[in-house]
This record gives C-alpha cells, structure tokens and sequence, in this order.
C-alpha cells in the first residue's frame, strides 16, 4: 500500500521554493523547486501522509511566503501555487473531477495515531 507521489504545480509567474513535510518521524520530508507552468514531483511517498506545503516565490520584488496548505494527514496529493492579489500566493490542492483515491486497503489513522 502507498500513496500517490506528491505534485505540485507552479502556475505562477515565478520561481517558488518550498517544503513538503509529511506526518511520520519515519517519512523523509521533500525540498522543492519548481519553475513558471511547471510540475515538481517527489521521488517517494509510501505511506506517508502530508501534513503542510510551504512555499517561497522569488519575484522580482524580493521573496514572498506564501499561505501554505495545511492538513492533520493527507493522502491527497495534487497541489499547485497560485497567485492571489498583486503581492499573495497561497498553497491549494487542485480539485478535479478525478479525485485523488487511496488505495482499497487505506485505513484512516486514529487520533492516537496521529
């Protein structure tokens, strides 16, 4: 059992920078880099959940924190930057008619897990 590999999509003018930060003590976090209209994609997740998407754009203006996308454990993983007012971004996952689906034999952890 894994979950899909994280993919984050830069539709942003820029250069973002950033980190996926995943909920075990045993799962790798990733650092990112991705350019204008293009997708990163992390080399492994397993069973890892994500908890938090941060990102940095680098615009000509200096470099912006975006509001980063945060969960309690998530197995969903398209994501992208977007542009949200003249100097804002913001971290979201993408929503389509294809959701994201866990595999038949996901369990949601426990609070106790968590």
């Amino acid at each position: 059992m894994s979950y899909p590999l994280v993919k984050i999509t830069d539709s942003t003018n820029y250069v973002v920078t950033g980190k996926v930060s995943y909920m075990s003590a045993f799962c790798s976090d990733d650092n990112y880099t991705v350019t204008p209209n293009t997708t990163w994609q992390a080399k492994s997740r397993g069973v890892c959940l994500l908890t938090e998407i941060t990102a940095v754009v680098q615009t000509p203006n200096g470099n912006v924190v975006a509001t980063p996308y945060t969960s309690s454990g998530t197995s969903y993983s398209n994501f992208a930057i977007l542009q949200t007012g003249p100097n804002s971004f913001a971290v979201t996952r993408i929503v389509n008619m294809l959701e994201d689906v866990a595999p038949e034999d996901h369990v949601e952890p426990t609070e106790q897990q968590k």
